[in-house]
């Protein structure tokens, strides 16, 4: 056996240092997060078949959404300590396991919550697949320019895939039903599993730091229950599990700082917030993701149910925007060593946001062309600040403590992604509400004849409404899918208003807070 792939311990680091084939190891890390990326994002084409398969409510479908983003966000420090501590190469195959194992068993299941309930654990296993990702191409490419590049090809890759879930999803609901999404997955896990035993080196943190594992249960906990609160509160108002959550929330985060401090060895040290170049990496990542999982999560729905797109067809219409990001990331390395950081991840920033704002006049009957040009525009921004962001995190911890860095990045971005499907699909569920009561006040008589229960699901959403319009007689149902697509778009407007202004103060933030040019890592 070669020792530069399996011999272990204390001085593994070294050894990994020495990986004589590191693009090789990258092309097998990128094989495993394009593995989880795609399922960011090829779930949200299946949700309208989901809806009608499983009889789920909106609530239900955003949390087949965020059950895997809350899951993951909330495991991920913990994960990473876990890959320092015990090998980075065996995180990632647990990980592997895992996901593809709950999977499997998504594509077996009868009802909305089952579905949660895997998607969530899905999200578990990615949490130790994506930061060991991360973190081992970290102690591979040990040169700084060199691992730049790799983590523009890393940015590069996951870009690509959200932009691909939508298309491989509407390809396999072109010929299967909505399981198909999911079992997929478990033969991709596979040959990346066996790759990674032959080829991906192992690598530890020297010092074995003791798990913090306090922390890790206050932070997991004061996460979800923050999610779970953005989440709900625009179904349930002030209610007995909104308040409960947000009162878990808070109590548990501000223990978790109280004890970070405390504790001898902690898991996320509070020294790092102190750091400048961090606090505002991190802001990046998450304000990119932010903008982009909120609008993957409503743009399938304004394609399929109001445009009248296919499953696949409206994966294809997003493939500008993939297109743009993978471009982007690839050249972000070199656009920051000619004009500096901040400059390319201000640049990206400002294009994300002039992308959005300039798809706010999107209307029913708007032509492609408009929104594959915001979308190219959006990808291209996002593109830019990805792997300068991501650089700037790994730049802000030693190289032994890869893992957490890692996971602190991986950790934002989904919590950013959540944030981003909870806020802007509050946004438009509230708008698309309003409109529609203010449309059945005003046909007032006309609507007589109408089920209760028809015009119940005409005001839950869109999706439901598209059901439900197919037990009216024609007459009425093509006036009420007029004025639900209008109500929907109406909705999305707004949403897409206020992703651009996150993303326009995302640029001054940077600008204020990013340094001309982003260090190497600390050895």
């Amino acid at each position: 056996m070669s020792p530069t792939r399996y011999r272990l311990g204390v001085d593994s680091l070294a050894i990994v240092r020495h990986s004589p084939r590191p693009y090789a190891v990258l092309a097998i890390l990128g094989g495993a997060l394009a593995l989880i990326s795609l399922d960011n994002t090829i779930v949200n084409v299946a949700l309208p078949s989901m809806q009608e398969s499983l009889s789920a409510s909106t609530a239900e479908l955003q949390w087949v959404v965020d059950a895997y983003s809350v899951l993951f966000a909330g495991t991920l420090l913990l994960a990473g300590t876990l890959s320092d501590r015990f090998g980075r190469r065996r995180a990632l195959l647990f990980g592997l396991v895992v996901f593809a194992v709950a999977s499997f068993t998504a594509g077996l299941v009868s009802s909305a919550a089952a579905l949660i309930a895997c998607r969530a654990v899905m999200g578990i296993g990615a949490a130790f697949i994506m930061p060991s990702t991360l973190s081992i191409l970290a102690q591979v490419f040990t040169d700084r320019n060199e691992r730049a590049r790799a983590i523009g090809i890393w940015a590069a890759v996951a870009g690509a895939a959200v932009g691909l879930g939508p298309i491989l999803g509407g390809a396999l609901l072109a010929v299967f039903d909505w399981r198909s999404i999911f079992w997929v997955n478990p033969p991709l896990a596979v040959i990346v599993i066996i790759l990674a035993l032959l080829f991906v080196p192992e690598s530890t943190d020297p010092a074995k730091p003791r798990l913090d594992l306090i922390g890790a249960a206050l932070s997991s906990v004061g996460l979800i229950a923050f999610v779970v609160t953005i989440i709900e509160v625009p179904d349930e108002g002030l209610s007995l599990t909104t308040v409960g959550a947000a009162i878990v929330a808070v109590a548990a985060l501000s223990g978790f700082v109280v004890w970070e401090r405390r504790v001898p060895i902690p898991l996320l040290p509070m020294t790092l917030f102190g750091q400048r170049l961090f606090v505002v990496a991190i802001a990046s990542v998450a304000l990119v993701y932010f903008a982009l999982m909120g609008v993957m999560f409503f743009l399938p729905q304004f394609l399929q149910l109001v445009q009248g797109f296919t499953p696949l067809q409206s994966g294809f219409a997003v493939l500008p925007g993939a297109a743009g990001l993978f471009v982007a990331s690839l050249l972000s390395p070199s656009l920051a060593m000619r004009v500096g950081t901040r400059r390319t991840v201000v640049i990206g920033l400002l294009a994300v946001a002039l992308g959005l704002a300039a798809a706010v006049p999107l209307g029913v009957d708007s032509p492609y062309v408009h929104l594959g040009a915001c979308l190219a525009l959006m990808g291209l921004g996002l593109g830019l600040v990805l792997p300068q962001a991501t650089n700037g995190v790994l730049a802000s911890v030693p190289r032994e403590r890869a893992g957490l860095g890692s996971a602190v990045n991986d950790g934002v971005g989904e919590l950013g992604g959540a944030l981003g499907v909870a806020i802007l699909g509050a946004v438009l569920a509230v708008s698309y509400r309003s409109q529609i009561d203010a449309d059945i006040a005003t046909a007032g008589d006309a609507l007589t004849d109408v089920p209760a229960a028809v015009i119940d699901s005409i005001r839950e959403s869109l999706a439901a409404a598209s059901l439900a319009i197919r037990q009216l007689p024609e007459e009425l149902a093509e006036p009420v899918r007029a004025a639900t697509g209008q109500a929907f778009v109406s909705g999305m407007d707004i949403a897409l208003a206020v992703a651009a202004v996150v993303a326009a103060v995302g640029a001054l933030v940077a600008w204020r807070g990013f340094p001309e040019r982003v260090g190497p890592v600390e050895e």
